[in-house]
């Protein structure tokens, strides 16, 4: 995980410089529809396109996209819909500062960023997602494919779809897909409202996402046709990620780890979920690694987090993370649900997979015989208190419930 720490660094150092050290940019400026979606017919290559306040009805294409996201066999192709198809090399596109350029994609890819190399989306609203016919389409408001991207600044919203298609399918829209062969860049994001997960990460794609707020407003289950369905953040199959400082709420499930998935999980807020808070699970199949650290766990329905992995190698931890009144739905108390319904879910815990230094307190038991880790009240705030430096790192941190129940309400002294 080091390793790729690094390299994401450099990637992003490197797509930086290009943007710079490369011939300058030709600035457009557009004001309607009609001109941003003839410019895009074909790549483009060098522009720093600006957008005027205003609302943007894209006109979707059906298309076929030659691989699926989320498939067992990737080389599936699935119909779909395009708002907009971003290709070529250093585009950036932005919008005014206050996000008044409003992008309504009517379509299931809303931006299919496809085979962009050093490509910027900032400062854009982006809503009005129509979820697709396909169960297997992985429609989301920015869809990334072999391409690297900085996306930072918008407010993805309300992407919802077709309520029939969703109860129908399950499925519904994004607000984030990094797809094959993708470097992505997701940096201080509004993801609000959207009808399945906030961020999702799949076969060979990358990314650093860090002080973002995913909320699914709704809290909805799997099938209801609303927000906060599906998972905050999901990182699955052999992707790999670096989260923190996020706060992710009101979803169905929080940051989850899935299969080959690779990332480090740190200093984030996961609160007021359905079922689980962060969730490391090798599906059967797979041997993901977790470096999950520092994060704030709260006011669950089902476990606080959840280990199954066999990885021997580097397998990660779970380590100075703080749990708080989780497993409070006695509606997933069944192991059949989602496994053990504690604080800590300890499925199938490597060897050298360290579990320690975190804090537990007011946490729920399905029964008797599952571990109870809870401290006293008493030893929960003195201990909160020596934990207070990397607690306000947290840059959300004011806008959780955590931080109105135990810091803003009780504050910490020096």
């Amino acid at each position: 995980m080091k390793k790729y720490h690094i390299t994401a660094i450099l990637f992003f150092l490197i797509l930086i410089l290009n943007f710079f050290l490369s011939k300058p940019l030709r600035v457009i400026y557009i004001d309607n529809t009609a001109e941003l979606e003839k410019l895009f017919q074909k790549p483009q290559k060098s522009i720093d396109l600006r957008l005027a306040p205003g609302d943007y009805n894209l006109i979707s294409e059906s298309i076929i996209d030659s691989t699926c996201g989320n498939c067992e066999d990737p080389n599936t192709p699935i119909q779909t819909t395009v708002g907009i198809t971003i290709s070529g090399k250093n585009i950036k596109i932005s919008g005014p500062n206050d996000r008044t350029a409003i992008i309504y994609t009517n379509a299931g890819y809303g931006f299919y960023i496809k085979d962009c190399e050093n490509c910027i989306l900032e400062n854009l609203s982006i809503t009005g997602g129509v979820r697709d016919t396909s169960a297997f389409a992985s429609d989301a408001a920015i869809v990334i494919k072999n391409s690297d991207v900085i996306i930072r600044n918008n407010k993805i919203f309300n992407n919802l779809g077709d309520s029939l298609l969703i109860a129908e399918n399950i499925i519904g829209i994004m607000g984030i897909c990094g797809r094959e062969n993708s470097n992505i860049n997701i940096f201080n994001n509004e993801i609000l409202r959207n009808s399945w997960d906030g961020i999702a990460l799949y076969r060979d794609s990358e990314a650093i996402i860090e002080k973002n707020i995913i909320d699914g407003i709704d809290k909805a289950g799997a099938r209801v046709p609303k927000g906060g369905r599906g998972v905050g953040i999901g990182v699955t199959w052999n992707a790999k990620a670096r989260i923190r400082n996020n706060l992710v709420k009101r979803y169905w499930k929080g940051i989850g780890l899935f299969v080959d998935a690779d990332a480090e999980v740190k200093n984030n807020i996961i609160e007021n979920m359905i079922t689980w808070g962060i969730s490391l699970w090798d599906a059967d199949k797979g041997k993901p690694k977790g470096e999950i650290s520092n994060n704030i766990i709260y006011n669950l329905g089902a476990m606080g987090a959840a280990i199954t992995s066999c990885v021997e190698e580097e397998p990660g931890y779970f380590i100075e993370n703080i749990i708080v009144k989780t497993a409070q739905d006695s509606a997933y108390d069944s192991p059949d649900y989602y496994g053990f319904q504690c604080a800590l879910a300890e499925h199938s815990v490597p060897e050298n997979f360290v579990i320690e230094n975190n804090l537990f307190f007011n946490n729920r038991r399905a029964t008797e015989d599952l571990p109870d880790y809870d401290v006293s009240e008493e030893e929960f705030k003195k201990e909160l208190k020596l934990r207070k430096e990397w607690i306000r790192k947290i840059p959300l941190l004011e806008k959780s419930d955590f931080y109105k129940d135990f810091i803003k309400i009780k504050p910490m002294s020096n």
